[in-house]
């Protein structure tokens, strides 16, 4: 009998959630519903997170910090929901030689999770700062 009870789990398609409706889940709470994260607490994803991609230790960042490599995501979920965020967050500071990212690249970043998620950002942003790509 209690075999039966877990039957229809067995049965229930396996759904595959769209980009956004995993944002919506796993990242929204934090994040905001428009990428607008929480002053002083939450950094913002809106016309900001794309300029990480910019610089090679920035694009490992956004998969590194502790909410994205220890989301329960797989690799090409992760991918596709930072894809989304890139796109829908900052379509407009896309270079052109922009790169999305794959499944087996957030693979590889994921295996070291950032320690220090502060001053790591800081470190970038100051990079990006000294670049021209943001005000000082």
């Amino acid at each position: 009998m209690r075999i039966l009870g877990w039957l229809p789990l067995f049965l229930l398609p396996v759904l595959s959630l769209s980009p956004e409706k995993l944002y919506i889940l796993h990242c929204m709470g934090c994040h905001g519903a428009q990428g607008e994260g929480i002053p002083g607490r939450v950094p913002p994803l809106k016309d900001m997170v794309v300029y990480f991609t910019y610089l090679p230790e920035g694009r490992a960042f956004l998969i590194q910090v502790p909410g994205a490599a220890n989301a329960p995501l797989s690799d090409e979920e992760l991918a596709a929901v930072t894809n989304w965020i890139l796109k829908t967050f900052s379509s407009q500071a896309l270079s052109s030689n922009f790169r999305f990212f794959t499944a087996s690249e957030v693979a590889r970043y994921r295996k070291n999770p950032l320690n220090n998620t502060t001053q790591t950002r800081e470190i970038i942003l100051q990079k990006l700062r000294e670049m021209g790509i943001l005000k000082p």
